[in-house]
């Protein structure tokens, strides 16, 4: 090989290597540093494993308040406040997770579902 080629496989392989550790760094989660706890995204109060748990207690027709009780805080809620959103902590960019969308209307849970994230985009 002559020193061209040498010059150009070398910025290839660091090319490679940085867009790994930007892959790495996009799909890690905030951490809680004294107790390691996963700190869960936006202003969702439970950790995602709690929520997907606890949305087996959701029933159509609960109220804000008692949907709140049960699942606590969303991580995002659309401007009028009838769209909530539960997300896990990892961002579903290397690997596909899924949020919990739920939907009021009246003041009252109308649908819930569980979407895709796949490459940190909701389906």
């Amino acid at each position: 090989m002559n020193t061209t080629q040498l010059a150009l496989r070398g910025a290839g392989l660091r090319r490679l290597g940085a867009l790994a550790l930007f892959a790495l760094s996009a799909a890690c989660v905030t951490e809680n540093r004294t107790t390691g706890e996963v700190v869960p995204r936006g202003n969702q109060k439970y950790p995602f494993a709690r929520v997907e748990k606890a949305a087996e207690g959701l029933v159509v027709g609960m109220n804000r308040t008692q949907v709140l009780l049960l699942l606590g805080s969303p991580a995002e809620t659309s401007e009028a406040g009838d769209v909530w959103i539960y997300l896990p902590e990892r961002y579903g960019i290397l690997i596909p997770a899924k949020a919990l969308r739920l939907e009021f209307r009246d003041q009252v849970l109308a649908e819930y579902d569980f979407q895709a994230i796949v490459l940190g985009a909701r389906l």
